[in-house]
């Protein structure tokens, strides 16, 4: 039976292919998926193990509450005393130990006059001139000198290529104060040429320590210890001899060019490529399901046979699942191959998209090939399980009658209705081959939507997330309308990065300019979890931004004090606080504010703002934090006022000034960027489902040569029968789009009631659900373009006699 069945798949080469094909793309999403993850990881491990394995214990300042991966880019954390570091070098188990200064917002300015990179931007202080500092550095020069005075900086290897620098040329740095630096060098973090979206510039540690503000402290200091000293006792003696406000932790532990991050971020990127896989490999199971169906529907007289002969039903049901295993197993293979070519194409399309990282070797691990090959031929035999159950149901009488297709059962009125329906246009435009077309999309309604079931999972997933998008870009914008009543808005160029304090006292002093008011963040703890904390101005701030209240007015933040908070719904919520309540709140130098709830507002559900969810005043927050740059900045001035501000930002090549409704536009399109991830990831589906419907139709010429060269001989043309089989197809993805929108459609609005008192609206983008419809016409067409000319080219005589 075995030899039956591989000789069987043998003589249709062309359904076994197309039937494969399904699946290949299904497991190379997956191997993909890994693939890319795995090759990011590896990058993060890699810059993980050049920054922090020769440093064996790091003293930096004591933060009042621990943070996470997730949240510590929220706290600005507390600095050291440049005094320890004596106290430090004096200990007989320290080898090395060097002052380090790491800050995230040190840009270099391109030819364009942007800064280059999506950031971080690494500045950091190196000390080359302290013994043995080589030992705690993760860069490794490979061209010049270490910076060793003002205005010298060494770049990293990558951003010195899109910068088009060498040795000796100059550069330009936003720092704290900025300016021009001569490159004195180029640098590899470790073994990796390119940090991706980072860069790096590497200046003198007394440098560093003034231009960014770094005078008298250092963020941390890095310890190496002599020989013959574990790090662990290296710990234990610096805990010894560090003051209250210091404390001692490993490198990988303090993590200061933030690793972990990263690495959760790769996380996160992985769960969404194998939910997509999955996807592609559900889509994949249903066109298997569909392929094996027609086929023992075909091969009824086949099967009555070999039951007559003598073939069991255990035989026949392991010939049909055989079929399925080596199908599974063959595409499985190609698949595999085929992810470690998709795995380029998935990193360029995140480098596309701004997610560029740090560049290695592509690694192929072995879990890769074991884990794709398992999902491929596990869900391909499953989904030939049913197709094989029903093949043991052939009885030995088969063989003495005509062939017939055995119809599914997921035939029903409702969809013949609506097939017979979607066919009136094809049946109007195309004369006799388009009736024709209707008829034969109707003859077997159960077999058309299961064809057309691959397709409207991918359609109903894109529809799904185009209209929760839609209604996040809705309210979003909504919100922002409402909540901004300033006339500009000043943001960094990338977006996210907070503007030095200078900015807002430049752009003040310009005529013509009525009222500046920025926006400061830092993290801090409360009810047990760290929060991020607004800090605002509230003689200046009313004017350019209102609240949206849910319990208060607009004179709640002339009355915030020094120890009222706005805190929002949300929030509110969750720790059951009401207005005229109270609650603790330490920072992350441990200064603790007891701060009374003045006033509540509502929290949308995306807030494009990036607000946290306590808001205090300006004296509240100084008292308790040190950061003091905004992250959003709003002015109001008039039309007339902008050259004069934009000469003011000519020293700040990295701020850009945005009108409000172009700031808005600017900050509701991040929807749409999100949206074009997800789009081009379930274009994979819809790719898969095409496959389906063409080896569904590929199977169903197949099936009745008979009847099509009953057709030419009786005088239709080769150009009707083209014409036949294209309005089949273009109806059967009609089908699938139309279910799939409307089953989409139901998925977004129970997504959006789950979260309407948040925001969050039931948008329905009309344009983008006509493009679907465009589209899948496009696809059907496409699909049917193999079936067409096969059926165009049957030989009349020929096909009579096909049995």
């Amino acid at each position: 039976m075995s030899r039956l069945t591989l000789r069987a798949l043998a003589a249709r080469p062309l359904r076994t292919a197309l039937t494969m094909l399904a699946i290949v793309l299904g497991v190379a999403m997956v191997a993909a998926a890994f693939t890319v993850t795995d090759t990011m990881r590896t990058a993060a491990d890699s810059l993980s193990a050049a920054a922090y394995d020769g440093t064996d214990a790091v003293v930096t300042g004591r933060t009042a509450f621990a943070t996470t991966a997730s949240n510590e880019w929220q706290v600005d954390k507390p600095k050291v005393p440049a005094d320890v570091l004596e106290r430090v070098r004096a200990l007989p188990e320290v080898g090395v130990a060097v002052g380090d200064v790491t800050d995230q917002h040190t840009k270099v300015i391109g030819a364009d006059g942007k800064p280059i990179g999506e950031g971080p931007y690494f500045g950091v202080g190196y000390d080359a001139r302290a013994a043995g500092s080589e030992r705690v550095n993760p860069f490794r020069l490979t061209a010049g000198r270490w910076a060793a005075g003002p205005g010298e900086v060494v770049l990293d290897l990558g951003t010195a290529e899109k910068r088009g620098v060498g040795v000796g040329d100059t550069v330009r740095l936003v720092t704290g104060r900025g300016g021009d630096y001569r490159v004195t060098g180029l640098a590899r973090f470790g073994a990796v040429e390119s940090l991706g979206t980072a860069s790096v510039a590497i200046l003198d540690l007394r440098v560093a320590q003034r231009e960014l503000r770094r005078e008298g402290v250092y963020d941390g200091i890095l310890v190496a210890a002599r020989d013959g000293v574990a790090p662990a006792q290296l710990r234990r003696a610096l805990a010894g001899v560090v003051p209250a406000q210091a404390t001692v932790t490993s490198a990988a532990a303090d993590d200061r060019f933030t690793f972990d991050g990263l690495k959760q971020f790769i996380g996160i990127i992985k769960i969404a490529l194998l939910v997509f896989g999955g996807v592609a490999i559900l889509v994949g199971a249903f066109t298997i399901f569909n392929a094996l169906s027609i086929t023992v529907a075909q091969r009824s007289r086949e099967l009555g046979l070999l039951r007559l002969v003598g073939a069991s039903r255990r035989q026949v049901l392991g010939a049909v699942l055989v079929e399925a295993l080596v199908l599974g197993a063959v595409a499985s293979l190609v698949g595999v191959a085929a992810g470690y070519a998709l795995a380029k194409g998935l990193t360029a399309m995140l480098a596309g998209f701004g997610l560029d990282l740090p560049e290695v070797p592509t690694v192929f691990a072995g879990r890769t090939v074991v884990v794709a090959l398992l999902v491929g031929v596990v869900v391909t035999t499953l989904a030939g399980l049913v197709p094989a159950l029903r093949a043991t149901r052939v009885a030995p009488v088969e063989v003495l009658r005509a062939a017939a297709v055995a119809r599914p059962r997921l035939a029903g009125r409702a969809v013949r209705a609506l097939v017979g329906l979607l066919g009136r246009p094809a049946e109007r435009l195309g004369g006799t081959a388009g009736a024709l077309a209707r008829r034969n999309a109707m003859r077997n309604p159960g077999r058309t939507m299961s064809t057309a079931l691959a397709l409207t999972i991918g359609v109903a997933l894109v529809t799904l997330v185009t209209v929760v998008a839609h209604g996040l870009k809705s309210s979003a914008t909504t919100s922002l309308d409402r909540r901004i009543a300033a006339e500009q808005v000043l943001s960094a160029s990338d977006g996210w990065s907070p503007l030095d304090p200078t900015v807002l006292e430049d752009v003040r002093g310009v005529p013509g300019v009525r009222s500046v008011s920025g926006i400061v963040q830092d993290g801090a703890q409360a009810h047990g979890e760290v929060e991020l904390v607004n800090g605002i101005d509230p003689a200046t701030l009313p004017a350019l931004m209102r609240f949206d209240w849910a319990d208060g007015d607009d004179g709640v933040p002339a009355r915030l004090g020094a120890d009222g908070a706005i805190v929002d719904e949300g929030y509110a919520t969750e720790h059951g606080l009401d207005v005229g309540e109270s609650f603790t709140m330490t920072s992350a130098r441990g200064t603790e504010l007891t701060l009374g709830v003045r006033g509540i507002e509502r929290s949308p559900v995306l807030d494009p703002l990036g607000l946290g969810p306590i808001t205090i005043g300006r004296e509240a927050f100084e008292r308790a934090f040190s950061h003091r740059r905004p992250a959003l900045t709003l002015v109001a001035a008039g039309r007339e006022a902008q050259p004069a501000i934009e000469r003011a930002l000519a020293a700040h090549p990295d701020v850009e000034l945005s009108t409000t409704r172009a700031w808005i536009e600017d900050r509701a399109g991040e929807v749409d960027q999100l949206l074009a991830i997800f789009g081009v990831l379930l274009a994979l589906a819809v790719i898969v489902s095409l496959f389906g419907i063409v080896n569904t139709l590929v199977l169903s010429t197949f099936e009745r040569t008979r009847e099509l060269g009953m057709l030419r001989a009786i005088g239709m043309s080769r150009r009707q029968m083209r014409r036949m089989v294209r309005h089949e197809s273009v109806v059967t993805a009609l089908l699938g789009a139309l279910v799939g929108i409307a089953a989409g459609l139901l998925l977004a609005l129970a997504v959006t009631s789950a979260f309407a008192s948040e925001g969050l609206v039931f948008a329905v983008p009309v344009g983008s659900l006509l493009a679907f419809v465009v589209v899948a016409i496009a696809a059907g067409v496409l699909a049917a373009i193999l079936p067409a000319r096969r059926a165009a080219r049957l030989d009349p005589l020929t096909a009579l006699a096909y049995e």
